[in-house]
């Protein structure tokens, strides 16, 4: 069905709903998501699993990241959902500034008619995925 390989075939078909204009940059965000979580150690593994209907990541460690979720928001737009009982927007809002479009305190949201902020998402997506774990070193 898609080019990219999945392990779970609810997650697959989940990416294969949205449409072609969305897909392309839904598809790289998940990449950029597994990379990030390739790369820290301390998530033990990154779990790619649906979510309230959604595509989402989270650590397979208890009490270390908070779930990343990735969706359509609307035509032009995707996101990258976080849990809005955390500060991780706000966070984000006081880092980037304008650089991102903000939807409340649950997403960040991307045009699909412009390239992705690579480097800044990442950065959203190491900063979600280890959540508790910077918490702890702040205290």
């Amino acid at each position: 069905m898609l080019e990219h390989s999945f392990s779970d075939s609810e997650v697959e078909a989940a990416f294969a709903a949205f449409p072609d204009a969305q897909l392309r940059h839904l598809l790289r965000i998940r990449e950029i998501i597994i990379e990030v979580g390739e790369s820290l150690d301390s998530l033990g593994q990154l779990k790619e699993t649906l979510k309230w209907g959604q595509p989402s990541f989270l650590p397979t460690r208890p009490r270390v990241g908070s779930t990343v979720r990735v969706g359509s928001f609307d035509k032009r737009q995707v996101a990258l959902y976080f849990n809005c009982q955390t500060m991780l927007v706000e966070n984000f809002r006081s880092i980037f500034g304008t650089a991102l479009c903000y939807s409340k305190n649950r997403a960040v949201l991307f045009d699909v008619s412009k390239p992705l902020p690579e480097n800044i998402i990442k950065e959203c997506v190491r900063m979600a995925l280890q959540y508790h774990l910077d918490k702890k070193r702040q205290r």
